[in-house]
């Protein structure tokens, strides 16, 4: 209700700024009222078209509110499914005050408007990412950082050791020792120098995450240098 509060105050001022710019023009009664609803039209279905169609499911009023318009599967909305909602704004005003709208929110699973029904999209709330913990890595295991090549490990790798890092405290010994084993042979397929490594899986595993943190961090300072062996 804020959002489309906001957007509708904002499609108000640029009609008044329509208007002005009409009457300045002198044109007779008949283009000026033509040109009037056209700019309404306008103004109700663009504003939402490209706001949305650009700046990825967002109006300034989603914006402040901080909810966006995404695909029922997730994914960022396309300019078929905002162009599909857009249309569909002409039947949820109906009556008045968005009335089939707001019935059809109340009566849906997943408060749905007629629009994201038929365009199968959703309004979803964002919210702000929780920072990362810390990940603790003992300083044998940063200093045989420097020994890896972490250049062939896929994000995708990384996260999930850092994720098995973070929680690993929290595992039974059992299943903390299987994981690190697991994680670590997949490191020794993609990390330079992994498969000469003679310490313990979370060591090895310590030591791939302060390579390629290493590796990642704009003028982070040089790892200490390995001690002769």
């Amino acid at each position: 209700m804020i959002a489309i509060l906001i957007d509708s105050a904002i499609q108000v001022a640029l009609l008044i700024l329509i208007g002005l710019a009409l009457a300045g023009l002198g044109l007779s009664d008949t283009a000026a009222a033509a040109a009037v609803v056209g700019g309404i039209i306008f103004l109700y279905l663009g504003y939402f078209f490209l706001f949305e169609g650009l700046w990825g499911g967002r109006t300034p009023g989603k914006r402040a509110q901080r909810i966006r318009v995404v695909r029922a599967d997730g994914q960022p909305a396309g300019w078929t499914q905002v162009g599909i909602r857009t249309l569909l704004r002409l039947v949820d005003i109906l009556p008045t005050a968005y009335a089939i709208g707001s019935i059809a929110i109340l009566l849906t699973a997943r408060s749905q408007r007629l629009g994201d029904l038929a365009a199968a999209t959703l309004v979803v709330r964002e919210r702000p990412a929780p920072l990362p913990m810390p990940v603790y890595v003992s300083p044998a295991g940063a200093t045989a950082g420097v020994r890896l090549d972490t250049t062939a490990v896929s994000p995708e790798l990384y996260s999930a050791i850092r994720s098995f890092m973070e929680r690993r405290g929290a595992l039974v010994a059992g299943a903390r020792d299987q994981l690190a084993t697991q994680f670590a042979d997949l490191a020794r397929r993609q990390v330079g120098g992994a498969g000469d490594w003679i310490g313990s899986n979370e060591g090895l595993l310590e030591a791939v995450v302060t390579s390629y943190r290493a590796r990642y961090r704009p003028g982070a300072p040089d790892l200490p240098a390995p001690p002769p062996i």
